[in-house]
């Protein structure tokens, strides 16, 4: 599920950016901007009730602006983007996801943005041994 939902982030972004490159895997030092780095910072699950289970996942965009005295601007027309379409993303399966908690923070050469998505998601039971099939020797 961790891959969906970096796949339905990075999709969200190419959709937004079609000329800007949007990578999962860092892309160094040498890489000449605009270009988003997408990333899971963080996942959490607790139990609900029973076998259902809330996971809670974090994702980091850091967006690194061309070279340009309108660099600052620049990262705030992409910040708007963000916050107004990264609400709601859909995965391959159609799922449609919520993110809460957006915030953003401007960093010395990029974006830091960073938004969570919670999913519910259900575990099999494991089957308990019944105590009928126990042999005692």
């Amino acid at each position: 599920m961790y891959n969906e939902i970096l796949d339905a982030v990075m999709k969200k972004l190419g959709d937004l950016f079609p000329e800007t490159k949007v990578s999962a895997d860092p892309l160094g030092e040498g890489e000449i901007g605009p270009y988003f780095e997408v990333r899971i910072t963080q996942a959490e699950e607790k139990p609900v009730n029973g076998n259902r289970y809330l996971r809670n996942i974090s994702i980091s965009i850091m967006y690194y602006p061309k070279e340009s005295r309108d660099a600052i601007r620049e990262r705030n027309n992409v910040l708007d983007a963000l916050m107004d379409n990264l609400e709601y993303i859909t995965t391959t399966d159609g799922s449609l996801i919520r993110g809460s908690m957006r915030t953003a923070k401007n960093e010395e050469r990029y974006l830091n943005f960073l938004t969570e998505y919670q999913i519910h998601v259900l575990k099999s039971a494991k089957a308990e041994e019944s105590m009928e099939d126990i042999e005692l020797n």
